[in-house]
């Protein structure tokens, strides 16, 4: 058996105890790093081997991964939770496990995007969420359909320090230029918060890490 959980956003308190117990059953633990490494209970078993994932060998690790979970359980590891923001790690592990006939089972975990949504006081159901956190082409026409149905946007840039410059300019374009609220590696001990326009982080060419949700107002109600 291969389970697929959500560890949690920055704090490691916020691991569910379902999430403790499956870790502590497992014999091989999977994850990147930053992510294995917040959990003393986990690097300080013994008799656990824990398998570092990265991203130049992840498509060789994972099958290798799947076909072990045959005969034993496994346990890789997501940031949050695996149905946010994480589709196509996600699926990568799913085709594979198709492949070899190996079940798997989703354990949900706490998002950082539902700290996001309590800082700016919003329900999942008043907001557009979008990611930009992904491989291959982006569709940032995606900013301006969602604007147009007048509703807050929550989004995730690319992770890389000008991913929130480039969704500024989007919004500029769109002759936008709401006050973003940008939390940067929220629930983390050196958790932050930024008010900013959009015109301010184009202007002042802004940078942020790559652990970031920008909260977007409303441009419709705000015009």
């Amino acid at each position: 058996m291969i389970y697929l959980v959500g560890v949690g956003s920055g704090d490691p308190e916020l691991i569910t105890v379902k999430a403790v117990n499956t870790l502590k059953s497992c014999k091989v633990i999977a994850g990147w790093r930053s992510v294995i490494d917040r959990f003393d209970f986990i690097k300080t078993d013994s008799s656990k081997e824990i398998v570092y994932l990265n991203y130049k060998e992840q498509e060789k690790q994972i099958p290798e991964l799947v076909k072990r979970s045959k005969t034993i359980d496994i346990a890789i590891l997501f940031h949050g939770d695996p149905m946010v923001s994480d589709y196509q790690f996600l699926d990568r592990i799913k085709k594979e496990c198709a492949k070899v006939g190996v079940r798997y089972v989703i354990l949900s975990g706490i998002s950082s995007v539902l700290r996001a949504l309590a800082y700016v006081e919003k329900d999942l159901s008043q907001v557009i969420f979008i990611t930009f956190h992904v491989r291959g082409d982006l569709d940032y026409s995606i900013i301006g359909k969602s604007i147009a149905l007048g509703r807050d946007l929550l989004i995730i840039p690319e992770p890389y320090p000008d991913g929130v410059k480039k969704i500024a300019q989007v919004l500029l374009s769109l002759n936008c230029n709401p006050t973003l609220t940008v939390m940067e590696k929220l629930t983390f001990s050196d958790e932050k918060i930024y008010t900013v326009t959009a015109e301010q982080v184009v202007n002042d060419d802004l940078k942020f890490s790559d652990l970031v949700i920008v909260h977007v107002p409303s441009c419709l109600r705000n015009s």
